[in-house]
């Protein structure tokens, strides 16, 4: 399947007797560009790649020693997955698996628009399995790293040898597609030549200085009929080709180079660029319209695809949707669809399994997540799911705000926690009474409410809980009035019957209200569904903390001792954690960005974290049913001292909590 013919297989460059060994490094050095090759499994042509390869990796020896080899017949996914990380320069030689091809119907994401490798490490070079776009998503690279294809089928749009020339709609869609998956994993720039070696390109990107489109078309293989177009896969890209027009293949295929990059990426910050840990900054606020920047079930806004299970995945945020470049964290809802049960953490990096969670959730549920979390040095975000080896989850965030360096946009004051609205009849009752019918938004008023300032708030910090759905659905907060149509995009998604929570960072309308509507998917105008939603703080344009990022740190865990208490917490009776002085929160902070877990013993109820707590708190974080491992974001003021406390809230038992910081509020 999707075989490369000796005709095309037999590199341009001139072949020599070296025979790479199964993950390789070449003299190592720190601080040096990390180039990796990939020869893939390729039957009878495997050994031509070899030798290519290993004078590919001649050219790149005279600017780096830091060069990494997998080579056929040790080519599994997990060595190449284990030496990709970090990469700055990534070369595969191999099998082209593309889509549309004449195998399928429709894409597959396991197996198309990948690389061709080995099933198992040592059974020769005929034992190939295709591993496609959600496993290069995996690759973890370095940040503005570039991927270079060398002598695949489709990579560039072509036919497989033989096979005749393709349309230009074909070509187009196997451009953007085969790019996707390595965009996704990290890659700023994706270029694929059919028939040409890589000599001129290794040399351009340490001597040249210039942006990878000017070298792209510079190159002495160009045919001089370039065309371009924001490519479809892969928002924010431009995809190019440059076919052969004037001297096509013998079987007429012309479609054998071609780009997909952000064009104005430079040579310098592909070879220069590593992956760094982060370096705490402070921030203010700038609220914005809830905007979809990532849906990996669509092309717009991408990537599309869904997140595996077990690796890493890198999403661009800053320079999307009006979000600027020099963003340093963001405030999002993260909602997970059509998932397997596990977990999926979000934060500015991973490295390995990581140590916290952002969302939990069992197989077949929708939920939803609202985090506060710093962006890496590039601008992204890195997603993990956690769960069994072969399932995915499809990925959805919507970004309220962004904070950036400086004294411009707002800050914090924090306030309460304080219950400000509550639909449900009796003397719990808030704000608007009776329960919120599909397709029908209200209007909630903020400003002013339960003593909160009447003037001045740009955005709030809080819980939104939903009760007593009677249709699966969702609901959207947000300052404007979706009106009639559905909501672009939602704050919390539920099943019928179900009570949850979910952390809000919001923009208030300038007239001191937001707006709340449920939809569901059923014709049932009758549906409705009540609305608690809690106040943690509020942002002012004059005034107020700062936000200042820091790696995700565990500041308690009661199944095993983090944070002072090794059992579970008993119902009712709250629970002291000291916050400052942890986990990167100094003495002086007015509160913390988290996320808030629960463990459960065999007990519903709800959760609740404040500065200081009550078994009759009036408010609560997260709410849960006896058999379900569920968390929440949560933004809460610390008490004078930098504690915290916590409260199990239930008639009797225990849960175990979790609470894991993703950032501080301070001067």
């Amino acid at each position: 399947m999707r075989k490369l013919t000796l005709a095309l297989a037999i590199a341009v460059l001139a072949l020599t007797s070296g025979f790479g060994t199964t993950v390789e490094t070449v003299n190592g050095a720190a601080h040096q560009a990390k180039v990796v090759i990939v020869v893939g499994a390729t039957q009878g042509t495997t050994s031509s790649y070899r030798s290519d390869a290993d004078q590919t990796a001649a050219v790149f020896a005279r600017y780096t020693t830091n060069i990494v080899k997998v080579y056929s017949p040790n080519a599994t996914w997990a060595n190449v997955q284990a030496a990709a990380k970090g990469a700055n320069v990534l070369v595969y030689l191999g099998h082209g698996s593309g889509f549309p091809n004449p195998y399928v119907k429709k894409l597959q994401p396991n197996g198309d628009n990948g690389m061709g490798l080995n099933a198992t490490a040592g059974a020769g070079d005929s034992n190939t399995k295709y591993y496609g776009e959600n496993y290069m998503a995996q690759l973890a690279l370095a940040p503005n790293a570039i991927v270079l294809l060398n002598h695949l089928c489709y990579a560039s749009g072509d036919n497989e040898w033989g096979a005749g020339k393709p349309t230009l709609a074909e070509a187009k869609t196997r451009i953007d597609g085969y790019a996707s998956g390595f965009l996704r994993g990290g890659a700023r720039a994706v270029i694929a030549e059919g028939t040409n070696d890589l000599s001129y390109y290794i040399d351009s990107l340490f001597t040249s200085h210039r942006s990878i489109d000017q070298i792209w078309r510079s190159s002495p293989a160009s045919n001089g009929h370039y065309s371009s177009w924001a490519s479809s896969r892969n928002t924010g890209f431009t995809s190019a080709m440059d076919p052969s027009l004037d001297r096509p293949a013998r079987d007429g295929d012309v479609y054998y180079r071609s780009m997909v990059s952000i064009p104005d990426t430079t040579s310098d910050a592909i070879v220069t660029s590593m992956v760094t840990p982060l370096v705490s900054k402070a921030g203010r606020y700038v609220a914005m319209v809830p905007t979809r920047v990532v849906d990996t079930r669509t092309a717009s806004p991408g990537p599309a695809g869904t997140v595996h299970a077990n690796g890493p995945y890198l999403f661009p945020i800053a320079g999307k949707a009006g979000i600027p470049v020099n963003a340093i964290a963001i405030t999002a809802n993260v909602t997970v669809v059509g998932a397997s049960a596990g977990f999926v953490y979000l934060g500015p990096s991973v490295h390995g399994v990581p140590s916290s969670s952002t969302i939990n959730f069992p197989g077949g549920d929708d939920r939803a997540n609202g985090v506060t979390v710093a962006l890496s040095p590039d601008g992204s975000v890195s997603a993990y799911y956690g769960g069994h080896r072969g399932k995915y989850v499809n990925l959805i965030i919507d970004v309220t705000g962004y904070f950036l360096e400086g004294s411009s946009g707002a800050g914090y004051v924090a306030f309460g926690p304080r219950r400000i609205q509550d639909t449900r009849a009796g003397t719990g009752q808030i704000g608007l009474n009776g329960a919120f019918l599909q397709g029908k938004p209200r209007q909630i008023k903020v400003a002013g409410v339960g003593g909160l300032p009447s003037l001045g708030i740009v955005a709030i910090t809080g819980n939104l809980t939903i009760a007593g759905p009677t249709g699966k659905g969702f609901v959207y907060l947000g300052p404007a009035n979706p009106g009639s149509s559905q909501p672009v995009s939602s704050t919390i998604n539920f099943p019928v019957a179900d009570t949850r929570a979910n952390n809000v960072v919001l923009q208030v309308a300038k007239d001191g209200t937001l707006w709340a509507d449920y939809w569901t998917s059923s014709s049932n105008a009758n549906n409705n569904v009540n609305l608690i939603l809690d106040v943690s703080g509020y942002f002012t344009a004059s005034g107020g903390s700062a936000f200042h990022t820091i790696e995700p740190a565990r500041l308690l865990d009661s199944r095993n001792g983090t944070g002072g208490i090794s059992h579970a917490l008993v119902a009712g009776t709250p629970f002291t954690l000291q916050a400052s002085g942890r986990g990167g929160v100094p003495s002086g902070a007015v509160a913390i960005a988290a996320n808030l877990a629960e463990v459960p013993t065999g007990r519903g109820g709800f959760a609740a974290v404040g500065p200081t707590i009550n078994a009759n708190t009036p408010f609560s974080n997260l709410n849960f049913p006896g058999n379900d491992v569920r968390a929440n974001g949560v933004t809460t003021p610390l008490g004078p001292k930098g504690t915290l406390q916590l409260v199990f809230g239930a008639s009797s038992g225990s849960a175990h909590l979790i609470l894991d910081v993703s950032g501080y509020y301070g001067p």
